[in-house]
């Protein structure tokens, strides 16, 4: 019975009701553009939080790290993952890509393929996005070569098999998954500033710029083949929290010799990379509290104008047997389902958004958070109105009027 009154209230009131739907959405989807922008920057730090927050070094390898880098710099003396360790104060461990020495096979002889590898500690971390198929599984879980490629002209997709040649020995890869173009992966070459966030831990792969597609391996999966593998751009070192700066400093030295073009320590990495988050979300704040301010204005002043102008039927359904009460119920429902129709055009709109314009939404339970933040409130100020402003008037007083 309230429903049904409250869905008449809703009749009777069109153009505010088409008002109030339309400021509801608008406010949701603002909301989940603002918040989602923030959560697309912070998407690529969470990984590796607690790695950026130990006490270690970020290292750039000008080719790949070899242990005779001064001279002859064969194949077989590249450095991969743990090797490195073994010249260094006592670090726990490495998160690295490297640059495989890999050859792919076609009838028409070997194809320019870019191939590179990331250990376990990356696999597990972070999945970068997908156009199709999935990413990697970790090494002891792959049961046989599991490759990821970029877009590319071979034709190579999700479940295609493709030859490699690994120092001389024929292995079969099974593509799992197939990256979107320009997608950010570990690895590559990043533009160096004063502040180097963890931004330049990542790069975007586009095929267009690269000129030739991308294939990624389990590192530790090649390394039980013998192939040969070097730390390439893009990679973390911790160590115990008891490191000194002077070991600090003598490890970055001692990278130099082996290919090390560009390094720093994780702490002062860390330190840019809150504050290029932080300074994204002042930057956010003020419009999200604007426009939840304005959504709270809007609403109380409607919510206060319908049921001003329904206080006479309210009153006539009191004479018919209806609690006063109850009123102010018919106005929590009809509140109510407004909310739910902006949900769903929130909903629509956070599907088609992104498709029609270059904006990306976040799904995530802080997206949801902040949208049921702005419904509370609404629906929270939807009862207060009508309560108080029933509380001034008895159903036989507004029947005298």
């Amino acid at each position: 019975m309230l429903l049904k009154f409250a869905v008449k209230n809703i009749k009777r009131s069109k153009l505010m009701s088409l008002l109030t739907v339309c400021e509801m959405t608008c406010a949701a989807v603002i909301t989940l553009v603002m918040v989602s922008s923030v959560l697309i920057r912070y998407q690529y730090y969470a990984p590796f939080q607690d790695m950026f927050e130990s006490r270690g070094l970020y290292c750039e390898f000008s080719s790949a790290a070899n242990k005779d880098f001064y001279g002859e710099n064969k194949a077989e003396d590249f450095l991969a993952d743990d090797d490195i360790l073994q010249y260094l104060h006592s670090p726990e461990r490495i998160a690295a890509c490297n640059i495989v020495s890999c050859g792919v096979m076609t009838d028409m002889g070997l194809l320019a393929v870019n191939n590179f590898s990331y250990n376990d500690e990356f696999i597990r971390r972070f999945t970068p996005n997908l156009k199709s198929g999935r990413w990697l599984n970790e090494s002891y879980k792959a049961d046989c070569i599991e490759g990821v490629v970029s877009k590319n002209e071979y034709g190579w997709e999700n479940g295609s098999r493709v030859e490699i040649d690994l120092g001389g020995k024929k292995y079969t890869a099974l593509v799992v998954g197939v990256l979107e173009d320009s997608s950010k992966i570990v690895g590559g070459f990043a533009v160096h500033s004063s502040n180097d966030d963890f931004n330049i831990f990542f790069n975007p792969y586009d095929h267009e710029v690269e000129q030739e597609p991308l294939m990624i391996f389990s590192s530790q999966y090649l390394q039980k083949l013998g192939a040969v593998q070097g730390l390439f751009s893009g990679c973390l070192i911790t160590y115990p929290e008891s490191v000194s700066d002077e070991q600090l400093k003598a490890d970055q030295q001692q990278l130099a010799k082996y290919g090390c073009a560009y390094s720093m320590t994780l702490t002062e990495l860390d330190k840019n990379s809150k504050q290029y988050l932080y300074r994204h979300l002042y930057d956010m704040l003020p419009i999200i509290i604007v426009i939840a301010v304005l959504a709270f204005v809007s609403s109380l002043s409607s919510s206060a104008l319908t049921t001003r102008s329904r206080l006479r039927d309210y009153a006539v359904l009191c004479v018919c047997g209806m609690q006063w009460k109850h009123c102010v119920l018919i106005e929590l429902i009809k509140s109510a389902v407004l909310a739910a129709v902006s949900l769903v055009l929130t909903i629509i709109a956070a599907v088609c958004i992104p498709q029609v314009l270059s904006v990306s939404i976040i799904k995530s339970w802080i997206s949801i958070g902040s949208v049921a933040v702005i419904v509370a409130m609404y629906l929270l100020v939807s009862i207060a109105a009508p309560y108080f402003i029933a509380q001034t008037s008895t159903p036989k007083q507004l029947l005298y009027r």
